[in-house]
């Protein structure tokens, strides 16, 4: 058996690490995420600072919030930033498409038919319900 020296145990690990694909091959992928992401971001900001603000939601039926007035003791009471967040989440750019992104998806993966926060469930079993009996009109 030929026993091997130090310099071809070198060059086999030398061209073993070779093999591996370079840190530099992922850097454009990886720069390509991140300036997505932030464009995104950027995008989501801009939008919602110049958008018109609607005040009545019609899939919804009802009144969306305002924005609150910034006031010292609204901030450090902390009901500024609890009105904000209610206010944003009603002004949220796209928000009607996003809501029904997420009924037709949610409506898709879970099998039941949904309207008005009303889902229909067929019962089969008295065991469907983790053993509770559900009384209902036939």
């Amino acid at each position: 058996m030929k026993s091997l020296t130090a310099s071809q145990i070198q060059e086999f690990h030398r061209r073993k690490r070779r093999k591996k694909a370079p840190y530099s091959l992922y850097k454009p992928a990886a720069f390509l995420i991140v300036f997505l992401f932030c464009l995104s971001l950027f995008f989501f900001f801009f939008y919602s600072a110049f958008d018109t603000d609607k005040t009545v939601s019609e899939t919804e039926n009802r009144a969306l919030a305002t924005r609150p007035k910034v006031t010292a003791s609204a901030i450090f009471d902390g009901s500024f930033m609890k009105d904000f967040e209610t206010y944003y989440t009603d002004t949220f750019p796209f928000r009607d498409t996003f809501l029904a992104v997420n009924q037709k998806l949610s409506a898709f993966f879970t099998g039941t038919r949904s309207k008005d926060d009303v889902v229909l469930v067929e019962k089969q079993d008295k065991d469907d319900f983790a053993g509770q009996d559900i009384t209902y009109d036939e």
